[in-house]
């Protein structure tokens, strides 16, 4: 049995090879690639792929897949490396590695239909560690067991879905072994109805990044299966990472009143706000964890742009006149005009005074970024310094006078705003009246 699948493909790009190629899928949790073939041995379609303008970009703007023995999502794939041709005992091959894929294939049995889990990575385990107690075996010394912590066995509803993280098992029993060892994957278990691929795909996202908000530490899934009545989606993401991860806890519970762990805050409605403001959120979380992993200057420059993220559109508002109006603005006109001390210029200020009327009229705005701390229920007083002087700091950071600022009153001041950016993130979810005011 091969321990490939087959199919056959096209590149988009004429210009690099016009024939329908065979080629070999690989897929497993650590890779994944296709083996390209073509066994001329005067073919340079691999050398004309790796100089063409879009060879590391995602594999539907290269590739159009023929035919398939399995089905294949590729959505969004995209390819990270290219190896040129080698050879094995039947065929030429060049090799193309992308980042992800889904399979899809017939649900037989008909079994676990609407169920599904997303497989998370280490980051994760930390958390759904938080949801079960220790291992203990003290009532039988032949039986281990591990269980939900009180109150964390219920599962949280959101849009059509309803989900828990959760720890799988797997071991290396082998009969006449002496010893074993027991691995826990973390998990998010869901159920779901009504949902199609992608929206489950993009819900088990949305549920690893508000988790990573969470605890400070970024969450990604590595595997997704579920079941319909009629298929089962196998989708894996192998995609290779080089950003560095902030392991320690961050947690931002301690601004809450009334959620103040993660079982309470599952249970708010924080899902329906982050669909609602989904780009702003993803913004803000990922400069929140951003800033945990980069030097101090930098760090405080992707807090404070979260306010940035979050300004406030304001709406130009007019003073009130009463009836006077033409008669006193006539007179200003006529007493500034007599203050001129060159005649020509009268005509000037004559074109000139229509717009300084309406300039006039127009109430003078807030600070847009004060007004979206006020607006969001967050007094950056509270947490140690005044609006006024971080926006004076972000200004000499932006102009490169880093020197200028101590590093114990910068450490300081992005302690500050690292609470701010929090607190705002919080309220965007649907959490302003349950934070913190002291």
């Amino acid at each position: 049995m091969n321990n490939y699948y087959c199919l056959d493909l096209k590149f988009k790009d004429q210009n690099i090879s016009s024939k329908v190629h065979h080629a070999h899928l690989f897929v497993s949790d650590e890779k994944i690639y296709l083996q390209i073939i073509d066994d001329d041995i005067k073919s340079q379609v691999d050398n004309f792929y790796s100089i063409s303008n879009n060879a590391l970009g995602f594999f539907e703007d290269n590739f159009e897949i023929i035919k398939t023995e399995i089905g294949i999502i590729l959505e969004k794939s995209k390819i990270y490396k290219v190896v040129s041709f080698e050879s094995d005992e039947r065929h030429q091959y060049f090799t193309i590695f992308i980042g992800s894929i889904c399979l899809v294939r017939e649900n037989e049995y008909k079994d676990y239909i609407n169920e599904g889990k997303a497989v998370l990575n280490e980051n994760g385990l930390k958390v759904v560690n938080l949801f079960y107690s220790f291992f203990t075996n003290l009532k039988d010394k032949n039986v281990f067991s591990i269980s939900r912590m009180n109150g964390m066995s219920d599962f949280y509803n959101i849009n059509e879905m309803e989900f828990r993280p959760e720890l799988d098992f797997v071991n290396n029993e082998q009969r006449g072994s002496r010893e074993f060892t027991i691995t826990k994957i973390p998990t998010i278990n869901f159920n779901f109805k009504n949902l199609v691929y992608g929206e489950i795909v993009r819900y088990n996202k949305i549920i690893c990044t508000f988790l990573s908000f969470c605890f400070g530490v970024r969450i990604t899934i590595k595997k997704i299966v579920y079941r319909t009545d009629q298929d089962i989606y196998i989708l894996r993401n192998t995609a290779p990472n080089n950003k560095i991860y902030i392991s320690e806890f961050s947690v931002i519970f301690s601004l809450l009143e009334e959620n103040y762990n993660i079982e309470k805050i599952l249970k708010t409605n924080w899902f329906d706000y982050f669909l609602g403001n989904e780009t702003k959120i993803n913004k803000a979380i990922d400069n929140y964890l951003h800033s945990r992993e980069v030097e101090l200057s930098s760090a405080f420059l992707l807090l404070f742009n979260i306010i940035e993220i979050f300004n406030i559109n304001q709406t130009q508002e007019k003073f009130q006149f009463n009836g006077l109006k033409e008669e006193n603005f006539s007179k200003a006109y006529e007493l500034i005009k007599e203050s001129l001390a060159d005649d020509e210029d009268v005509n000037l200020l004559k074109n000139k005074w229509d717009g300084l009327i309406n300039k006039i009229s127009i109430k003078p705005l807030k600070s847009p970024l004060e007004e979206t701390l006020k607006t969001n229920n967050i007094n950056s007083l509270a947490f140690g310094f005044s609006f006024k002087k971080l926006k004076e700091t972000r200004d000499k950071l932006t102009h490169g006078s880093v020197n200028s600022i101590k590093e114990e009153d910068l450490k300081l001041q992005i302690y500050c705003l690292r609470k701010i950016a929090i607190s705002l993130i919080l309220s965007n979810l649907g959490l302003k009246n349950d934070l913190k005011t002291d």
